[in-house]
């Protein structure tokens, strides 16, 4: 995916919510609404994603997760960062669900303190 989104640099993406709180936080408005710059992209070691270097205003840059990130429903890629961004969430999810299941078992509520 990432070769991908390469390929097509620059391209104009839409902020969501993550994405335009910081870029307020920076001083500049936007909304939904405002083009943003797709200038680079890179994969994050921390996380794995996708992550995208965004200019916006012409002057501002910023990096945000693809899955905060949305492009017009014209762009060739508009199908693959959607399928990427539910896998990630479907991703997030599980593992959400794999911590919630280790900390806790319905067993713990009746064991004995020692």
């Amino acid at each position: 995916m990432l070769v991908e989104v390469k390929k097509h640099l620059p391209f104009r993406v839409y902020g969501k919510g993550p994405v335009i709180e910081l870029i307020r936080e920076m001083g500049a408005f936007v909304d939904k609404k405002t083009p943003l710059q797709v200038t680079d992209a890179f994969r994050s070691d921390e996380s794995g994603e996708i992550v995208c270097e965004v200019t916006f205003q012409g002057e501002g840059k910023v990096s945000a997760a693809l899955t905060n990130l949305k492009l017009d429903i014209n762009h060739p890629l508009y199908r693959k960062v959607k399928n990427y961004r539910d896998e990630v969430v479907e991703d997030l999810d599980k593992q959400e669900m794999d911590v919630n299941r280790s900390s806790f078992k319905v067993g713990d509520l009746y064991r004995k303190n020692k």
